[in-house]
């Protein structure tokens, strides 16, 4: 069976050779492979002159020509100080750098001919299985699409989702603003003592967002008491939920908390997929006429019950505590599937506002490797069932493919079904991740079936130059994973 894994390895492949094709078909000119979006990759020229569907048609078919000819792609191990030369001769400043904090003296390096670059995941060497794939321009510079996990035989069709890009791109902007679009240069603040005010600048525009989406729901009231905050695995949704009330109340408005979890069917009852496997993440796990109903009943002025969800017995029940409105009251509900259009068709849309949470990261290891905004989620993750649910870090690995094919299915299809997006991703948190999960992972078994994936995130976080969580301030989102909030989360 197909792994979110598996795809991951053809598209650092695919996306290596588009980086040397450019570098081909446009001398002197250089690609820089940005974030995640939709079902691929977006790409830029490093000037931001825009790319043609012509450039994309002739970058493809270089690619294909390349895929087609008898070069093999190789992984081969070089020494550092080889490298070194080559990087430092082509001026590849943020190579230079990663290179020079590598774990180990000979590094692994993906080679197709004369082409090298070092290799930071597993990848795909079969060229028979890198067919699928399209370019196509967007917006100012280009995507490189790629199967998905629901699909992982071909290119669907393209499905846009311009206020996600949107979305995505004023991070992006921010982050070159504060000169902070690289690990080195994040490196470099940790290393002088000056992360402090990026700690500060970076908290800053977490309340200010916030402070923004607050003021906007306080314009909607009454018409829209209800408000949903969905969005992935580890993007914070709790602590922002927390603190948008804290918004809400300097507005003059008071909120009653919802989660959707107290929602859920109980365990014996969540139906198995094709593999006999029980999808937590699926739309049906949720009682959702229960929850509707009762939302429905609030807004009428009726008193419902709390209702509250056993995770160690499986079972949900309702307490004898109520929730009723009053007149200044918002109500807020967290949960992956607040986008979702059965669920907020039924309340009626005109009555609801919708809010997207996730951790969109904005930093990039050099121009041709993103640190991937899944990465960032599974780092958060990882910490949390470690601290808090007595989880190991192997047992975060073994259910994360079924954890973002879940987001696939059940939350990505809906991201632009909402009103406001709020990116939890915090420019600082990296260095504090890397200090507290490197030690967890240096404990995994080499035996362990995804030792791979391990691997490959000790890599990643061997880059960064720890920071103290003590930097970290008590509300910050980033408290929700690493604990020592002044937020309750009982």
């Amino acid at each position: 069976m197909m792994t979110i894994f598996d795809l991951s390895a053809r598209q650092a492949t695919l996306t290596f050779l588009l980086s040397a094709a450019f570098r081909q078909v446009f001398p002197g000119s250089k690609l820089i492979v940005e974030h995640s979006f939709t079902d691929g990759y977006f790409c830029h020229r490093d000037d931001w002159s825009p790319i043609t569907q012509q450039d994309a048609d002739g970058l493809e078919l270089v690619m294909r020509q390349w895929l087609a000819d008898t070069t093999p792609i190789e992984s081969v191990l070089l020494s550092k100080n080889d490298i070194l030369k080559i990087f430092t001769h082509k001026q590849l400043v943020n190579k230079t750098a990663m290179i020079r904090r590598w774990p180990s003296e000979d590094v692994p390096m993906i080679r197709f001919g004369d082409i090298v670059d070092y290799q930071m995941e597993p990848m795909c060497l079969d060229k028979s299985q890198l067919s699928q794939f399209q370019l196509m321009p967007y917006d100012h510079g280009m995507l490189i699409r790629f199967p998905s996990i629901l699909n992982p035989d071909r290119v669907m069709p393209f499905h846009d989702y311009p206020q996600l890009f949107e979305f995505i791109e004023e991070y992006e902007q921010w982050g070159s603003i504060l000169h902070i679009e690289s690990i080195a240069q994040l490196n470099d603040h940790v290393d002088t003592g000056t992360i402090r005010e990026l700690v500060w600048v970076a908290e800053g525009l977490h309340e200010k967002k916030i402070a923004k989406i607050a003021d906007s729901i306080g314009e909607n009231f009454p018409k829209k008491r209800i408000v949903f905050v969905a969005g992935p695995s580890a993007s914070g949704k709790t602590t922002f939920a927390k603190r948008l009330s804290i918004q809400l109340r300097v507005n003059g408005f008071t909120t009653r908390h919802i989660s959707m979890d107290d929602y859920f069917i109980d365990r014996d009852d969540i139906p198995v997929d094709e593999h006999g496997n029980q999808d937590f993440e699926s739309f049906e796990v949720l009682n959702n006429v229960l929850l509707t109903d009762r939302l429905g009943a609030l807004l009428k002025g009726n008193a419902i019950p709390e209702r509250r969800f056993d995770f160690v017995s499986g079972t949900g029940q309702d307490t004898h505590k109520t929730i009723q409105l009053s007149e200044k009251d918002i109500v807020i509900v967290e949960g992956i599937h607040g986008l979702n259009p059965r669920l907020t068709q039924s309340l009626g849309v005109n009555q609801v506002s919708k809010i997207y949470v996730s951790a969109m990261t904005q930093l990039n290891v050099d121009g041709d490797h993103r640190f991937s905004t899944s990465d960032n989620r599974l780092l958060r993750r990882i910490v949390r069932d470690f601290k808090f649910r007595h989880y190991t870090p192997e047992d975060t690995f073994a259910r994360w493919n079924s954890i973002r094919q879940g987001e696939v299915t059940h939350i990505f299809p809906y991201q632009e079904e909402a009103d406001y997006f709020f990116n939890s991703a915090l420019i600082y948190e990296l260095p504090v991740l890397a200090k507290i999960v490197l030690p967890l992972l240096n404990d995994v078994d080499e035996k362990f079936h995804l030792i791979e994936q391990v691997n490959r995130v000790k890599l990643l976080l061997s880059f960064f130059l720890p920071l103290d969580e003590n930097v970290v301030p008590g509300i910050s989102l980033l408290r929700e994973f690493i604990g020592k909030s002044e937020f309750d989360y009982s």
